[in-house]
């Protein structure tokens, strides 16, 4: 009896954790500055334990900063010792390569200190609107001109702020007050974190993390060898080409399935190219890590045990394993389309159990002015999500990224800017059995009659869809325009004129199963809610008129 109530105990005490973290990603969305973070959820929280192996983490939050800061702790404790840290201190970096992947995105990492001694970690990473150089944008041909770099450094010594490092990055910002305001909202999260892990301790009289680390790290490890086993073991390859920038940008992956364990080698992916558009290897490893889970393994608790059931590699210098000093802005373009690459090996080894592809990433619309009005401006549009093998696709989801869009009501106050639309686009998702989720149409101008500038660093898929699976249909390309009749199919920067209005559609998830086999009074409710065109339930669906 002792040992079953120690079983619920410690399974209390990781359900507490996991709340910890997400009391701690609540209290960074309240304090954050930029909409991205306080409106989309552009975050990530998480408590460690006293080696900087990752426990638990918030449900918030995305898999490119959460994977990545699994990572990231351990690294800046090799940098700045453990030894060396005293109660108030907390690190800080926004290093591509040690980090999330891009300079935009801070790893604040702050040691919870008991009776003395560190017991553990809580780390949480955020997006920051602007670090300067060249702003959101794939132009720059070097990551030194995407933004100032702070290595891993203190960011509070004690109770004291390094104000020389918070000028350093608000100098260098075109909205310091932003900036300045992100960057402590970090420390504010993980402050918040660290005062309710203290008091779980106490509440339940631990003096350390280490026998709760050892449960959860035990059962992790064995629930996701045991979930990843239900993939027949083998070698799988699959193949997927993007729009890149100059040129198209192929991705491959070599996945082998052993027992309770994924290796994936992207090695034969494209090299690394001269536009922020590469991905280091950790961000790679993130969204590669999580598109497997998200299959095999979506109940087991993600942390550094689950975590480590699965191995990404690739030859060094890839878009996908790029190196300093490689454009790395808009990194999620490569990294945010793996999740779709590791469900085509996938596929094979478990054919007809896979959903289809998806819109893969954000498009991130970052608009700026480019009158006498300066601000800028963040928000994301949503593609659909692919079709599942017995559910449609989910409609304008952000899958696999996790984050919402900022509501049009905060954009607009937070920026000049009016969104004349935001709506369901029909005819847009995968036709099949089971319908892909839709894409959306926006279109949006300067309020105040002024040009805009907008980077389409991230508009991805405009040249083919995603691709549907077992007999579906793919989901429609992505289109962006102006109303003044300027079509944009690359990554470049773009000028709005005044007066003028930004148009986009984004794409829609891919289709699964035979088109002619979806449920007759699906097709009805598609149509009837303007899901889907009378043409398209005509041709596609094959609904007659008496039918319908």
């Amino acid at each position: 009896m002792t040992g079953q109530l120690d079983i619920v105990a410690q399974n209390v005490l990781w359900n507490r954790l996991i709340s910890v973290c997400e009391e701690q990603a609540n209290a960074l969305m309240r304090a954050a500055f930029g909409a991205i973070v306080r409106e989309a959820g552009d975050l990530s929280a998480g408590v460690f334990d006293a080696n900087g192996d990752m426990l638990a983490q918030a449900v918030t939050g995305t898999p490119g900063h959460v994977n990545t800061m699994a990572a990231s702790v351990r690294a800046m404790l090799e940098i700045v010792p453990s030894d060396s840290l005293v109660q108030g201190d907390a690190l800080v970096t926004n290093d591509p390569w040690l980090g999330a992947g891009h300079v935009f995105d801070f790893v604040v990492v702050t040691p919870a200190f008991l009776d003395g001694k560190i017991i553990g970690y809580l780390a949480s990473t955020s997006h920051i609107v602007d670090v300067g150089g060249r702003g959101w944008s794939a132009e720059s041909s070097s990551v030194f001109e995407e933004g100032v770099i702070i290595p891993v450094m203190h960011l509070r010594r004690g109770n004291s702020l390094n104000e020389d490092m918070l000028r350093i990055v608000t100098t260098n910002s075109r909205v310091p007050h932003e900036a300045r305001g992100d960057i402590l909202s970090l420390l504010t999260c993980n402050d918040t974190g660290a005062t309710r892990l203290l008091d779980l301790m106490r509440e339940y009289q631990l003096t350390d993390l280490k026998e709760v680390s050892k449960f959860i790290f035990e059962h992790s490890a064995i629930g996701t060898r045991k979930a990843l086993s239900r993939a027949p073991q083998g070698i799988y390859e699959s193949v997927m080409q993007l729009d890149g920038y100059d040129a198209p940008i192929e991705l491959r992956a070599r996945m082998t399935i052993g027992d309770g364990r994924i290796d994936v080698d992207l090695t034969g992916s494209s090299k690394a190219v001269n536009r922020g558009i590469n991905c280091p290897l950790n961000y790679s490893a993130a969204y590669a890590a999580f598109g497997i889970r998200a299959l095999l393994a979506p109940d087991i608790p993600n942390n550094q045990a689950s975590l480590n059931a699965i191995g990404v590699t690739a030859q060094p210098g890839l878009v996908v394993s790029a190196e300093r000093p490689s454009p790395v802005t808009a990194r999620h373009v490569i990294g945010q389309a793996l999740p779709d690459l590791m469900l085509g090996c996938l596929e094979q080894a478990l054919p007809g159990e896979v959903l289809a592809e998806s819109s893969g990433a954000l498009w991130t619309l970052s608009l700026s002015g480019a009158g006498t009005t300066q601000f800028t401006s963040l928000n994301v549009a949503l593609g659909g999500m692919g079709a599942r093998p017995t559910l449609d696709g989910l409609s304008t989801t952000a899958f696999p990224s996790g984050v919402g869009a900022v509501p049009i009501e905060a954009a607009e106050v937070a920026a000049p800017l009016i969104y004349h639309s935001k709506e369901f686009a029909p005819d847009t998702g995968g036709a099949g059995t089971y319908r892909g989720g839709l894409a959306q149409r926006i279109e949006v101008s300067s309020r105040i009659g002024e040009p805009l500038s907008m980077s389409a660093a991230a508009f991805e898929r405009l040249t083919s869809g995603p691709a549907g699976r077992q007999g579906g249909g793919n989901g429609t390309e992505g289109r962006v325009s102006i109303s003044d009749g300027t079509v944009i199919k690359d990554k470049g920067i773009y000028e709005i004129p005044a007066g003028e209005r930004l148009i986009l559609q984004t794409p829609g998830g891919g289709g699964f199963a035979d088109p002619a086999k979806r449920d007759r009074a699906a097709v009805k409710q598609d149509l009837s809610h303007g899901l889907i065109t009378a043409d398209a339930a005509k041709t596609i669906y094959k609904l007659d008129e008496t039918q319908s």
